[in-house]
């Protein structure tokens, strides 16, 4: 298995009214602009000489090579992946078949753009794929598992990932609320951090687009907040 993902007991902690006060009235000042805080993720991710060169490795059949590709990206594939599903086990799975599209179809990688964003193509449509197909098969309302938890592993202390947490957890229920459109761009652009033109890259529209998009998908995800 590529990824841990820390689990905690369901006695650990209990959502309170007034954290859940606390936390809409932070998001409220900070207009949906900070979402991306609460989530783990890195930066600038242009595609290297060391990247060049392990693509070509792959191409050859090394799977080392494969193995480093993995170890840059599966958190971000991972991130992605559950910000778009809500649900752990799927965004698992999801992050295991897009790295073995990415072995099997590293051929069709031209360089013509970042590799990152070629991954976050890759990621973005089999997971939109996934829920879609689980949407069909349903007859109820999607709703996100609140009792699959989610930590980065940059967080310190107890206290701060419990908070963290249930951050998260609010978080997705007013995701999952979204059109799919609004959820994608919030995932791509706040959890992710990816730049106006990668995004339109990934998205495959025009980099206003983006920023109207954007602009519609934070306001969307302010109402659906204080409805939860």
């Amino acid at each position: 298995m590529w990824l841990i993902v820390k689990k905690m007991k369901k006695n650990n902690f209990s959502r309170t009214i007034s954290l859940e006060t606390c936390l809409i009235e932070y998001m409220q000042v900070q207009q949906i602009f900070s979402i991306g805080t609460i989530f783990a993720k890195d930066h600038d991710q242009s595609t290297t000489a060391h990247e060049d060169n392990l693509i070509k490795r792959c191409r050859d059949g090394d799977q080392r090579a494969m193995e480093q590709i993995v170890k840059l990206y599966e958190k971000q594939v991972y991130n992605t992946a559950f910000g778009i599903v809500g649900n752990q086990e799927d965004a698992q799975d999801i992050t295991q078949d897009v790295f073995l599209t990415i072995w099997n179809k590293i051929g069709q990688f031209k360089f013509r753009s970042k590799f990152s964003t070629w991954i976050y193509q890759i990621a973005k449509n089999q997971s939109l794929n996934l829920k879609n197909l689980k949407k069909r098969r349903r007859t109820d309302a999607t709703e996100i598992d609140d009792s699959q938890t989610w930590v980065p592993v940059d967080e310190k202390t107890p206290e701060t990932t419990l908070l963290v947490n249930e951050q998260q957890k609010l978080l997705l229920r007013a995701l999952d609320n979204l059109k799919e459109k609004h959820r994608t761009i919030l995932v791509l652009r706040e959890m992710e951090a990816l730049s106006y033109d990668d995004i339109s890259k990934v998205l495959g529209c025009s980099i206003g687009r983006v920023k109207s998009r954007l602009h519609e998908a934070r306001l969307s995800l302010r109402k659906a907040f204080l409805t939860i």
